[in-house]
């Protein structure tokens, strides 16, 4: 990989790892329609399109633009340009997923046990593909004097480390998924998520790691009451997929990954930066408290969200003709 970029330069990398994110989502779409006895049409190809530009532009923005990079996630040289394959393959399956969603209402199951099988394998052999630490503590950061709490054994362990990582974003993501779908099944007496659904954020746990997926689920959400409204009320369409929603939720979260993590808002009428008065996206997860009382929140918001869907999808559609 290092050799790409020193060989063509940054440009020309992004161009060619785009292409070749394009060529594999094309191929991939359409043994997917192949497999769900689908008539391909243009799909594999606008896919395979798409694929083009998010491969060269997120090789761009993560390795010229470093918005993914943070102050406690420092990969060793050639690791940061393999990180980025590796998450161009996320893209790749995230890509093929939208594409049968849409088409089908379906999510291969193979897609998903692929992809977390490669995430895992690759977390572990690499050791430094993290986006965040299995564990970091940013409560205890004293500025200018000491950074984040960091458990020890991570320095000494960097493989094992990785399998952590990815293994407790892969359980997370199907927990957290599994108890939603579960839930909204239950207050709204339908079933607003499918099991396609919890696999896809197993296998997105299991490239990103819990806190990104977390994030990338309350994300999710928002895109598809927000978007999904104005597609309903301008199309005739009875109703849309939300893989679709949470491929979207995890790829924003991947292209901006240091803006979300770094994120601060201050409470304070003075503006200041004093502690008591600032939420800091970090230093949350990094507060089992706070994680706890927060988690219950965001599963009844993440319900009440679904059942805005519902409402949205029982919207009358434009009519054609």
């Amino acid at each position: 990989m290092q050799f790409l970029f020193e060989q063509f330069g940054l440009p020309v990398a992004a161009l060619l790892l785009g292409a070749l994110t394009g060529v594999l989502t094309y191929f991939g779409t359409a043994r997917a329609f192949r497999d769900l006895e689908l008539t391909p049409g243009k799909w594999p190809l606008a896919f395979g399109g798409l694929g083009v530009v998010l491969g060269a532009a997120f090789v761009w923005t993560t390795l010229d633009w470093n918005w993914q990079s943070t102050p406690e996630v420092l990969p060793p040289a050639g690791f940061r340009e393999g990180r980025v394959l590796f998450h161009l393959s996320l893209i790749v399956l995230l890509l093929i997923i939208t594409a049968t969603d849409l088409k089908s209402y379906l999510i291969l199951e193979w897609c998903c046990w692929a992809g977390a099988i490669i995430a895992l394998v690759g977390a572990f052999a690499s050791g430094h593909f993290q986006l965040a630490h299995v564990w970091v503590d940013w409560n205890a950061e004293i500025p200018q004097l000491r950074g984040p709490d960091l458990p020890e054994w991570l320095k000494h362990h960097p493989h094992l480390h990785g399998l952590a990582w990815s293994a407790a974003g892969a359980v997370c993501g199907f927990v957290a998924t599994a108890v939603v779908r579960w839930l909204a099944a239950f207050v709204l007496r339908t079933a607003a998520l499918g099991e396609g659904d919890v696999l896809l954020m197993g296998m997105v746990g299991a490239y990103l790691g819990w806190q990104p997926t977390l994030v990338a689920l309350l994300i999710a959400p928002l895109l598809a009451v927000g978007i999904g409204s104005v597609l309903r009320l301008t199309g005739n369409r009875p109703a849309l997929p939300y893989g679709p929603f949470l491929a979207a939720g995890s790829l924003i979260v991947l292209f901006a990954w240091r803006w979300i993590w770094m994120a601060e808002i201050s409470f304070s009428a003075h503006g200041g930066q004093d502690r008591s008065t600032t939420f800091a996206v970090r230093r949350f997860f990094g507060d089992p408290v706070a994680l706890l009382l927060i988690a219950g929140l965001s599963v009844g918001l993440l319900v009440l969200l679904l059942g805005l869907l519902q409402v949205y999808r029982m919207l009358p559609g434009k009519k054609s003709g």
